[in-house]
């Protein structure tokens, strides 16, 4: 059960410290990997230096509000699925997080009992979701075995999609698994070409080979 939600990061914004510590332990359980911050600043910084599958967020917060941390990413990632947590029920606070395009809006207290019910939700949609999202603002449709990046769209082959879902998931690919993409073992020249046209349907810089590791997303 959350196998979903086990290959996911998820950016949490609270400055109440007691509840951050509370809730981000219970979050750990279910999420590969859970940032916990108190500001709307420190979670604009944490967004853009990690791939966030996730975010939660309140709306009072030290320096720039929650409904302004969102707005903010927004600018940059318009599918992120967002919820956010108030004490707060005014009908403006309201409008303005329909405006925003929100997942949720849970009034606070955030109890065990409301997290595990968006837990089961959030599995349930995370898990039928066909697309994924690297860095650099590339997007991938699994289903229609496409890539997308600053208005380009490419089409992968099954070879290249597996490869991607790969890196998508473990931030890189290693060169034992990289020959496993092939029936029998490829030989040198295949790799290369293999590789050459992939990175030509991706950003520069991208794709990164490490020695001894293999092949990494930039910013993993």
């Amino acid at each position: 059960m959350y196998s979903a939600l086990q290959t996911k990061t998820v950016l949490y914004v609270e400055d109440d410290k007691t509840v951050r510590e509370n809730i981000k332990e219970i979050l750990s359980e279910f999420f590969k990997k859970v940032i916990a911050v108190e500001t709307g600043e420190e979670g604009w910084l944490q967004f853009k230096k990690n791939r966030i599958d996730l975010a939660i967020v309140d709306i009072e917060l030290p320096g720039f509000n929650g409904l302004e941390l969102i707005k903010k990413i927004r600018t940059e990632r318009s599918d992120l699925p967002v919820i956010v947590v108030s004490a707060y029920t005014k009908t403006d606070y309201l409008l303005e997080s329909v405006e925003l395009k929100l997942d949720k809006y849970i009034v606070k207290p955030l109890t065990s009992r409301k997290l595990y019910e968006l837990l089961m939700k959030l599995e349930k949609e995370l898990g039928e979701t066909t697309m994924l999202y690297l860095p650099m603002n590339v997007t991938i449709d699994t289903l229609k075995s496409n890539i997308q990046f600053d208005g380009e769209q490419h089409a992968l082959t099954y070879r290249e999609l597996k490869m991607m879902k790969m890196l998508h998931e473990k931030g890189a690919v290693t060169y034992e698994e990289l020959y496993q993409l092939w029936n029998e073992i490829p030989t040198d020249n295949a790799i290369r070409s293999f590789i050459k046209q992939l990175r030509k349907k991706l950003p520069d810089g991208l794709l990164k080979v490490r020695s001894k590791i293999g092949y990494v997303l930039e910013g993993n």
